[in-house]
Order: C-alpha cells, then structure tokens, then sequence
C-alpha cells in the first residue's frame, strides 16, 4: 500500500486528482473481529482538489460487511454506501502528503449498523412475538377536526 490512501499536494496545482482505490480491512489496520467482518474490499471513488487554502477530498466509499443476525444469530452480509464523504484539510497543516486512511477508517465505523437482521424481516421474529409488548389502540383526538 505505497501511494493508496495517500494525496501528494504539490501535484494538485491547478488540477483535480482522480480517486479510484480497491484496498482490503487488512489496509486501514482493523483486526477481524468475531462478530464484525469484512467481506469484500473497501471500494473508494472520487477526487481531490485545492481550494483557496484548503485540501478538499471528496468520496463514496462501499463495502459489504458480515455480522450475526440480531434475532436468530445467523451470519448475515450487509452493504454499506457512504456517499459523497468530505475531508477538509488546511494546506497549511499539511506536510506535502496528506494520508487520510484514519478517515476512511472512521466512517465506515460510523457507517455500520449496530445490528441487522436476515432480509430485513427475520423469520424467527415470529417465535419472540409473546415478548414484545402487545400493540393498543390509539386514540387520536384532533382527527376529527375539520378545517
């Protein structure tokens, strides 16, 4: 991973630089947990640019995760789309090469779910239904109010 993850400011004069990394958890130095698990590459999309006095980089970033299913404990794959992430940086605090793999570490942690279930609607949910708390009419009443 020499130059990924990395922007070389000098190059940025007058020009945007295309962004476009496939890296693997391995890369932005996460450890394989038990129950969180990267399952495909980190794909990142997008462009860097100079702005007055300021390092603009601009991302989507995609991956697809793995973790047990909140109801049933099964494994289950889930895709996460981070869209259109921006890192500011102040060219002044910036040696001469940015290296923004902490950011990118970040918010995809931020991005994962605390839990998920299989499809969305986990079919064991019908077997805890006695424990959740019984649904009783609502009462609305301002509905009848005409205008």
């Amino acid at each position: 991973m020499e130059n990924k993850l990395k922007i070389f400011v000098d190059r940025l004069k007058n020009r945007d630089e295309k962004i476009k990394e496939e890296i693997s958890f391995q890369d932005l130095d996460i450890k394989m947990e038990e129950e969180l698990q990267f399952v495909k590459p980190i794909l990142i999309d997008g462009k860097a640019y100079i702005s007055n006095e300021d390092l603009i980089i601009n991302l989507n970033i995609e991956f697809s995760i793995s973790m047990p299913c909140s109801i049933c404990n099964k494994f289950v794959e889930k895709e996460v789309l981070i869209k259109n992430l921006y890192i500011i940086e102040m060219l002044k605090d910036i040696p001469a090469i940015y290296e923004y793999k902490r950011e990118i570490k970040n918010a995809c942690f931020l991005e994962i779910p605390s839990f998920v279930e299989c499809l969305g609607n986990c079919q064991a949910r019908q077997n805890m239904k006695n424990y959740f708390k019984k649904e009783t009419d609502k009462n609305f009443p301002f509905s009848n109010i005409e205008e």
